[in-house]
């Protein structure tokens, strides 16, 4: 097929893109895709010139997903309009879509919280939330191992990081999942309006823990950013309500949904690889190349966008100033140049590390440690206590989130014997 034979957004290359990164690969690595308005960017190399200047490629001007197709069409009503008002007030640029320097004042704050000693210390507490959840499913030898297990693990150590009381964490998970529920996929006005409510609910919650915290200061992220002096050009602040929302509400996303995903695209891809899930099982200190290897191969984050701020040429193409480009991360994960037979899910693949998953530069990730020590954490106790596993037959085939953006399972049925 021919790159003008793919609809990137076609649910059916949503569901398996793998030919048509290959395609883009061999034929256009910056190619200007009609139906979706930018220039997608695929290759390794290329991505990293792009993500490691700034200057040129702009975070703060990049589009978003309200921007592509995808987004409901019709024209909302008062209510609505009123809605995505006051949930806008956290549409700040601080972290994912802010540049240099400003980029830098605030990930310094959440640097703080997510320092990689403070997250090593975080290690048996990690284990404690695994533990509970895998005594909760593992007499029945049968799970919905994305809702049981990858969906809740990451929600509540984010929860707890923000400050949500186990006793409320019931609720807070089902106003974040509902919050979450619009993103990257067509929603009717109807749903809209619930999803915005619920993540007006959450917006509330937080503020209000907000001024707890500084009353009565905690260790965890909440404190830090409650408490926090943002040093500015005209010196030091706090931060205002909208900068906390904004940061919350993307670690919200970046804590628990790309860690839920990649959990559970990891646990498939050992189920789909018997040999490969047999020699980690063997030698559990192939956990953690297991774990780079599944970023690599089925990246959480598929698609990130930036926006050129001067003419430029890239790649052998031409872009003008403005030109929205979207950063295929997934497609440059199994570029054949930088990783031999990339189709192939390798725990022992010396490389894997140089995934792009994370993305690099001034916007690597920064939880990346922590969810390193949970997806670690996660398969050292799955793989020492379950054996056996198998897709469950009663279910249908897994499939994925119809999203351009995130790539992750809907549910993951698997039966498993006890060790």
């Amino acid at each position: 097929m021919a790159l003008s034979d793919f609809n990137p957004i076609d649910p059916e290359t949503l569901e398996c893109p793998y030919p048509f990164y290959a395609e883009l690969h061999a034929e256009a690595p910056v190619y200007q895709a009609p139906e979706l308005g930018v220039a997608i960017v695929s290759s390794y190399d290329l991505l990293q010139e792009v993500v490691h200047d700034p200057e040129t490629y702009s975070s703060a001007m990049a589009v978003g997903s309200a921007a592509l197709p995808g987004r409901a069409k019709a024209e909302p009503d008062e209510e609505i309009v009123e809605l995505r008002r006051t949930f806008g007030r956290a549409s700040v640029p601080t972290l994912l879509a802010a540049d240099p320097p400003y980029h830098r004042r605030y990930r310094s704050l959440v640097d703080k919280a997510l320092a990689p000693r403070r997250i090593m210390g975080m290690e048996s507490y990690v284990r404690e939330i695994v533990t509970e959840l895998i005594d909760a499913f593992i007499d029945e030898g049968r799970v919905n191992f994305t809702k049981q297990f990858a969906d809740e693990l990451p929600m509540a150590v984010i929860a707890d990081q923000i400050g949500v009381p186990r006793s409320e964490l019931k609720e807070f998970k089902r106003r974040a999942d509902f919050a979450i529920g619009g993103l990257e996929r067509k929603i009717a006005p109807d749903e809209e309006r619930a999803i915005l409510k619920a993540g007006i609910e959450l917006q509330e919650f937080f503020l209000e823990r907000a001024e707890e915290r500084r009353r009565n200061p905690q260790d965890d992220i909440l404190t830090t950013l409650a408490t926090a002096a943002l040093e500015t050009d005209d010196g030091s602040r706090p931060l205002n309500d909208a900068e906390i929302l904004s940061i919350l509400q993307q670690l919200q996303v970046a804590g628990k949904e790309t860690t839920a995903h990649l959990i559970g695209s990891a646990m498939l891809l050992l189920v789909e690889n018997p040999s490969q899930l047999a020699a980690v099982q063997a030698d559990p200190s192939l956990i953690g190349n297991m774990a780079e290897e599944a970023l690599r191969v089925e990246s959480p984050v598929r698609a990130l966008f930036r926006t050129t701020t001067r003419p430029v040429t890239l790649g052998g193409v031409e872009l003008d100033a403005g030109t929205p480009l979207m950063l295929l991360y997934a497609a440059a994960n199994r570029d054949e140049c930088t990783f031999a037979d990339a189709a192939q899910f390798d725990v022992s693949r010396e490389n894997a590390p140089r995934h792009v998953a994370f993305s690099a530069g001034p916007h690597y990730c920064i939880g990346a440690a922590l969810a390193r020590l949970e997806i670690r954490v996660a398969f050292e106790e799955v793989l020492s206590r379950m054996t056996s596993f198998h897709l469950d037959p009663a279910y249908p085939t897994p499939s994925h989130v119809p999203s351009f953006i995130l790539r992750g399972l809907n549910d993951l049925h698997i039966t498993f014997d006890r060790t």
